[in-house]
């Protein structure tokens, strides 16, 4: 949504944050505040990299924008996966953007050939997913329109109800015949095979989307932050990646560092307590890792 302003309260997690977005829906940290006509710096992914627990300053990508002193639009948004990252590329490429970044975490796999958003109530949200044409390749397609009018009325009529009577009953109803009737199933197969293929194809296009602004795009692998345990690179990631030869592809594998910083014992969880999203400290990190790629790679966007 563009220009909103609202305080997030996640009691069971112990969060409370400030959202503020601008005219362009990217993240920013004050009521009002406009993205620039051109960008530097552009992210896309899911909460992680939007900031979901954390004021937008806290953001890796604010944190960048200040250290590199470029305008930055962070475009990334809760549950999206690499479809929908590669559509609000797609769609942002007026902003010409001379870095793009793209936070991959390992949910996206799912989430790609997934016709439902991750979502708190019952019924399917829709969204872009992946399928496969005649010949077995992938191939977006769009979300089924008709499921979001039975969203709004049992959002509307139900959750959003000062009280419960017949009609919230009846809504409710309503809404678990939709869920049991309704609810579409991926098209294509979730297996590792399936999953390489999709994120090659993806990838190579944001890559190529990039590149048509002169942009260089690195992919960021961010693991979940777990004490006692990193996950490395998941291997169709790793192998869509290998596959790829896009000249302005560049790619930042977090696992490593992740597991280096919890060598030390006495180092703090990166993680929320009560929820596994990443902390200030873990987006700082995130922001130091891909400033020394940046640096080391020569990339255009710090001054």
């Amino acid at each position: 949504m563009p220009n909103a302003s609202s305080l997030r309260r996640h009691p069971r997690a112990g969060l409370a944050y400030h959202v503020f977005t601008s005219d362009r829906r990217a993240r920013v940290s004050r009521r009002g505040e406009r993205t620039a006509p051109e960008v530097s710096l552009l992210t896309v992914g899911d909460s992680f990299s939007w900031g979901h627990g954390v004021e937008n300053e806290d953001t890796y990508t604010a944190r960048l924008a200040r250290r590199w002193g470029v305008p930055a639009a962070n475009l990334a948004f809760s549950a999206y996966g690499t479809v929908q990252s590669l559509q609000m590329l797609q769609r942002s490429l007026d902003l010409r953007p001379r870095l793009v970044v793209y936070g991959f975490i390992a949910d996206h796999m799912k989430r790609n050939v997934s016709p439902c958003a991750p979502a708190y109530g019952p019924l399917c949200l829709p969204l872009s997913h992946v399928g496969v044409d005649d010949r077995g390749q992938p191939v977006i397609r769009r979300p089924d329109p008709g499921l979001f009018a039975m969203n709004r009325r049992f959002w509307d009529e139900f959750f959003f109800a000062k009280s419960v009577g017949p009609r919230q009953v009846l809504v409710a109803a309503e809404a678990e015949v939709a869920r049991l009737t309704r609810t579409p199933r991926p098209e294509a197969p979730d297996d590792p095979a399936t999953r390489e293929r999709i994120l090659e194809r993806l990838l190579g296009d944001m890559a190529r989307a990039a590149g048509s602004v002169g942009a260089r795009l690195v992919v960021v692998n961010i693991p979940y932050f777990e004490r006692g345990g990193t996950s490395p690179m998941p291997a169709p990631l790793k192998d869509a990646l290998a596959h790829l030869d896009e000249p302005n592809l560049f790619v930042l594998d977090l696992a490593p560092v992740v597991e280096r910083y919890y060598a030390n014992p006495s180092a703090p969880l990166l993680r929320f307590e009560r929820d596994r999203h990443p902390s200030p400290a873990a987006h700082a990190l995130i922001a130091d890792a891909i400033d020394g790629l940046v640096r080391d790679q020569g990339l255009p966007a710090a001054r």
